[in-house]
């Protein structure tokens, strides 16, 4: 064979591979600013890796990586499609997207909703007499409702449920579930909270002197309290530890690492001392090293 006969198929089967036994593929939807800052982030916990990025609308192959990071719901929708056993680590979906997908044992999940438990004590430490807290669901996130149930008895809470059926009943079951609640919390649900729900939601509840806690960092800016949630450099963070764990194939996590965001003038608005956001992620993150 020719050398440059030789030399041009060298090249092929390198391009069709992708990325080499040392690299880490990031598949990612689009190309945004956070999608950029969780790269980046990729990158410096990996400093001795190949780390390639792959955007989905080119439909990229795992090849030889080591391992696959995808971004969103469509990456992990499009790797589920794969024949690749690869093994994945997914981000960036949300607990509510989770119902109807079944994972593959070299596929893992790292959520973007907060973590009940650590939402439950977000707000235990705002309101250290809190007792009763209420939460609006939708039918389709009954499944979700149970992990929040069970997370409040461990806390020590009650929690109120209040059912969601139809769209024209949302604020009326809100009110009665804010004469038996002290905290509205917010669980990912878009048939709950979305843009054209949020707005009366947030003034029946702060008109009662009732605060929302969540469901996510976005609402914080459109007047939520304060949540927990993972920056780009917190999920990459997550993904790093995940993998120097033992491999729990088909696993779905909240990351391991987290912030919290919360909003001055809301909380001024309502009269409350609220501590700084880095001393109540400091304290959560304590407590939950400190747990059984």
């Amino acid at each position: 064979m020719k050398p440059l006969r030789l030399l041009s198929l060298i090249l092929t089967w390198m391009l069709c591979a992708g990325v080499g036994a040392d690299s880490l593929l990031v598949v990612k939807p689009r190309e945004t600013e956070l999608t950029r800052a969780f790269v980046d982030a990729l990158q410096d916990n990996y400093p001795k890796r190949d780390v390639q990025v792959a955007l989905l609308e080119r439909d990229p192959y795992p090849g030889d990586a080591a391992l696959v990071v995808t971004m969103g719901l469509e990456a992990l929708e499009w790797r589920l499609r794969q024949n690749a056993p690869t093994p994945t680590i997914a981000v960036y979906v949300t607990r509510d997207q989770m119902a109807e997908q079944d994972l593959l044992s070299h596929i893992q999940v790292l959520l973007a909703s907060p973590r009940p438990e650590r939402q439950l004590l977000l707000a235990q430490l705002l309101f250290p007499r809190l007792q009763d807290v209420g939460m609006l669901y939708s039918p389709s996130q009954r499944r979700q409702l149970e992990d929040w149930q069970r997370a409040a008895r461990q806390a020590g809470l009650t929690l109120h449920p209040g059912e969601v059926t139809q769209p024209l009943a949302l604020l009326r079951t809100l009110s009665d579930l804010l004469d038996r609640s002290d905290v509205l919390l917010g669980m990912d649900d878009p048939e709950i909270y979305n843009a054209s729900t949020l707005k009366p939601l947030l003034l029946a509840s702060y008109s009662r002197n009732r605060v929302l806690i969540g469901p996510s960092a976005p609402f914080i800016a459109a007047g939520s309290l304060s949540t927990t949630y993972s920056t780009p450099r917190d999920m990459a963070d997550s993904v790093y530890l995940v993998q120097q764990m033992q491999w729990q194939p088909g696993a779905v996590r909240y990351p391991q690492r987290f912030s919290v965001l919360s909003n001055a003038q809301v909380a001024r608005s309502l009269g409350l001392a609220m501590p700084e956001d880095e001393q109540l992620q400091q304290t959560i993150q304590t407590r939950e090293g400190n747990a059984p």
